[in-house]
This record gives structure tokens, C-alpha cells and sequence, in this order.
């Protein structure tokens, strides 16, 4: 393998799964990934008592334990060591030349989005596009960086205001779904003992039964209608989680690598923002509707048999 490539796979290995730069007091979580200890911890961030679905890793959604983050210190080491190189993950190992005309790379294609050399300024793919010294939008685009991450933290206030509704809407649902399960015991049970030697008690019991089995039924059918809310909501945690941390690491950079690929930087942003406004529209569950069994057979009959009893009841 050639040696610069095996560097870059090495700078890759240190670089946090979430802000894509190199990894900073790095954990390992009960799967074996390892994360920046602020970036997990920031991903998790969501209140105790709504945390009903549990925590996953954000790379291979196993299971875990957000208490079992153990720091990393050999992980953190190499890390150090890396950096010291001067290397940086994404940046590979060319500096400023251009890997084509051998130049110093010191102008900015606004069209492309690419830093270039003279040389590539007065080839036929550049010469129709506006190609400027980087120091001359270099404030330019940094301003982009300042507006797309407000804008970006803006969506992960809303994203993470969602999942708290959806677990608030969750959790009233739950109490809901449980009382009514109660309630049509309790009030199936008092009908079959008032009606334990009558005829219609059993048929009472066929359709308690039922009852029940139709409320675990859409019960079933909603609580996977709230999981994928929650999954997609999640997701978009992650992505506006992940993209804030790339675009702060990314207006950190000398000029040069700051504006290498921001183009794409900044149309991922946009791109996530379109997402998160088909998330809101797609976030429309239906609770079931829970009723009441005033209509049941059973219930009718009890009613009937007890207004013919009591006619039949002589006055004392």
C-alpha cells in the first residue's frame, strides 16, 4: 500500500464518528466504538424521564449504557501523536501544491467550490468561472459557515423539542392504553357477576375477550407508528448533531482547508434543513382511539335484561 495512503487510513481511525475531526477526550462506549466524550454525551442529551426507548450507538445502533463510557487513554495517545504530524482527518497528506501543476494552491473557484492554482485558473475547466485570491472571500464564506450553523442549531432546538413532545404524547398514550385496559376488565367483571346465572354472562366473557384483544391490536399497530417517529426524529438528531460539529470544525481551519469543499459543506446543510421540514410533516401520529363498550352485544342485553327484570319485579 502506498505509505501516504496508509497515513490517511491511520489520520481516519482517529477521527470522531460524529464531528469527523480528530477525536478529543475519547470514550468507548459498551459496544467497542470509540467517540469524542462531548460529542456522545451531547448526542444522548435528552431528559431521564422521557428516555423510555433506550440509548443506542449512533454507528451500529447496538444497545448500550450511557453510565459504561470509559475513557480511552491509548486511543487518546495516538491521537496526540497524529497530530503532532500536522495531519488532519480529510486533509490528506498534499499541503498546498497542487497535485496537477505542482503550484501553490492560493485561489478559490467560486463555482466548483475548489482551491486551484494559477495553472488550473487558465485551464479550460476553470476559465469561464470567477476565480478569486482565497484571501479575498475567505470573510465571504465564513460568514456563510456563522449564518448555516445558526440556522442548523435552530433545527436541532426544534428536532430535539419534537422528541420530547413525542415522548410526552408517548407516555400520556401508555397511561391511556393501560387504564383503558383496566377499566374494560373491571367493568366486564362487575357485569359477569351480576349476570354470573344469567344466560348473557358468558356471552359477556366472549366479548370482554374481544374487547381486548382489538385494543392490544391497535395497540400493537401505534406503538410501531411511534417508533418510527422516533427513529426518524432521532436520525435527525444525528445528522444536525453531526453537521454542526463538521461546520464549527470546518470555520476553525487556516483559510486554505476551510474552504476546500465547503460548497458541499454548505449544500449538505441546506439539504438536512429541506429533510427536516419533511420529518415535521411526516410526524403526524394517530392515536389510537380508545372507546368506551357501551355499544357491546353484552352490555345492550345487560341492559335489556335488567329493565325486563325490573318490570317484572312485583311493587312492594
Amino acid at each position: 500500500m502506498d505509505p501516504a495512503v496508509l497515513v490517511e487510513a491511520v489520520v481516519e481511525e482517529v477521527a470522531c464518528p460524529i464531528c469527523m475531526t480528530f477525536l478529543r477526550e475519547p470514550v468507548s462506549i459498551d459496544c467497542g466504538h470509540s467517540f469524542c466524550q462531548g460529542c456522545i454525551s451531547g448526542l444522548w442529551e435528552v431528559p431521564g424521564e422521557f428516555q423510555n426507548w433506550g440509548y443506542t450507538c449512533p454507528l451500529c445502533r447496538a444497545p448500550v449504557q450511557p453510565r459504561n463510557l470509559r475513557p480511552n487513554w491509548q486511543l487518546a495517545n495516538v491521537v496526540e501523536k497524529v497530530r503532532l504530524l500536522g495531519l488532519h482527518p480529510g486533509m490528506g497528506l498534499k499541503g498546498d501544491v497542487c497535485e496537477f501543476h505542482g503550484e501553490q494552491l492560493k485561489m478559490f473557484c467560486k463555482e466548483d467550490g475548489l482551491v486551484t492554482c494559477e495553472a488550473c485558473r487558465q485551464s479550460p475547466e476553470h476559465e469561464a468561472h470567477s476565480v478569486v485570491p482565497m484571501e479575498d472571500v475567505a470573510w465571504e464564506y465564513k460568514w456563510k459557515l456563522h449564518e448555516a450553523l445558526e440556522h442548523l442549531r435552530k433545527e436541532q432546538e426544534e428536532a430535539w423539542k419534537l422528541e420530547v413532545g413525542e415522548r410526552k404524547r408517548t407516555a400520556n398514550w401508555k397511561i391511556q392504553v393501560e387504564t383503558r385496559k383496566q377499566s374494560i376488565i373491571w367493568e366486564f367483571e362487575k357485569f359477569q357477576r351480576l349476570l354470573q346465572k344469567k344466560p348473557p354472562g358468558q356471552r359477556l366473557e366472549v366479548e370482554a375477550a374481544a374487547a381486548l384483544a382489538s385494543l392490544e391490536q391497535e395497540e400493537r399497530e401505534t406503538r410501531q407508528k411511534l417508533e418510527l417517529n422516533h427513529d426518524a426524529l432521532g436520525q435527525q438528531s444525528r445528522v444536525l448533531w453531526k453537521l454542526i460539529a463538521e461546520l464549527e470544525e470546518r470555520s476553525q481551519r487556516p483559510i486554505r482547508w476551510m474552504l476546500q469543499g465547503i460548497q458541499e459543506a454548505l449544500k449538505r446543510s441546506s439539504e438536512c434543513d429541506m429533510g427536516m421540514i419533511v420529518t415535521k410533516n411526516k410526524l403526524q401520529v394517530k392515536y389510537m382511539r380508545i372507546d368506551g363498550f357501551a355499544c357491546c352485544e353484552g352490555y345492550k342485553l345487560y341492559i335489556t335484561y335488567c329493565h325486563c327484570d325490573c318490570m317484572t319485579q312485583p311493587l312492594v
